[in-house]
């Protein structure tokens, strides 16, 4: 039993003839004929009266119809679906993005995509970096504005932006307007970190070591606005990615010396191949579409040969 022996079977219930149904489908009766036979052979019963060649439902054929027609419905409509969701102009794209990106990156491309892609839709996931590449890993995003992969992932990137890293401190810390800060001049002071789990605390703890010092940790967060915040509340210092948009809120970042920048590209997973809506997503941002012309380094991919 398929999709095609049901749609045959309805149309026999309409024109109750074979050669007319054949006609119709535009196949040979004898494959119309014994497409039904395999069918009632499966069910155990006669779907059909037989009247020399016409064909009348009887009570089993009135009962497997209404079933056969909202299978056929429910799968023309799962069919309408997909092909709405991985269609290039009117798709689904689950993007996945990391904290610290939400506020500058995720708007700007949008909004720039949608200009171009006005119909397309967008599904939003906002996660650390290891759960980005977990996501992409099972499906479950398409794609993820993140820092690279490790070396020994099989996702692909493509650098979008650099972040410049800065120390962040209170306002009144009486080290917010010295020029020329570095890293070394805050190793006393109480450091403000992400937790363990997260990306940027590899990069932190990399840079203090060094700089030849450990920081002191006070508070730990996954969340880029609550550290963020204690910085502002005067709680300790931090290392923090400048933000494209300053609030008024934000502590004072102090460009770190020597120049510190962090990458920030757009993930995905080449196999399975990605829909239609996301394959051109992703080939907007290649061309493009995504760049920044105040970015310092370019735009580079990993995971691909060149």
């Amino acid at each position: 039993m398929d999709l095609q022996t049901l749609r045959w079977f309805l149309s026999l219930c309409d024109t109750e003839n074979m050669r007319d149904t054949a006609a119709a489908e535009r196949v040979n009766q004898s494959t119309v004929s014994r497409s039904l036979a395999r069918l009632e052979a499966d069910l155990g019963v006669e779907l059909f009266h037989r009247h020399g060649r016409r064909l009348a439902v009887n009570r089993f054929g009135a009962l497997f119809r209404d079933h056969a027609r909202r299978a056929v419905g429910d799968l023309d409509a799962a069919r309408r679906r997909i092909g709405a969701l991985a269609n290039p102009d009117t798709g689904l794209i689950r993007l996945g993005f990391l904290h610290s990106v939400g506020r500058w990156l995720v708007p700007e491309l949008l909004r720039d995509y949608r200009a171009v892609t006005p119909g397309i839709r967008f599904e939003l996931h906002q996660g650390l970096t290891r759960e980005l590449f977990a996501w992409l890993r099972t499906g479950d995003i398409d794609a993820a504005l993140v820092t690279p992969p490790r070396d020994d992932g099989d996702a692909l990137w493509h650098q979008l932006r650099d972040q410049q890293l800065c120390v962040a401190l209170a306002a009144d810390h009486p080290l917010a307007g010295v020029p020329g800060l570095a890293l070394r001049d805050v190793r006393g002071e109480p450091f403000i970190a992400f937790a363990q789990t997260t990306d940027m605390r590899r990069v932190i703890d990399r840079l203090c070591q060094d700089a030849g010092f450990a920081p002191v940790i006070a508070f730990e967060s996954e969340e880029i606005a609550t550290v963020r915040g204690l910085i502002s509340a005067g709680l300790g210092v931090g290392i923090l990615p400048r933000p494209a948009v300053l609030e008024h809120d934000d502590p004072v970042y102090r460009p770190l010396d020597p120049e510190q920048r962090r990458p920030i590209g757009l993930a995905w997973h080449p196999s399975p191949a990605p829909t239609a809506a996301t394959a051109r997503f992703i080939e907007h941002l290649r061309q493009g579409g995504g760049a920044d012309t105040g970015m310092r380094d370019g735009t580079r991919d990993r995971g691909t040969q060149t």
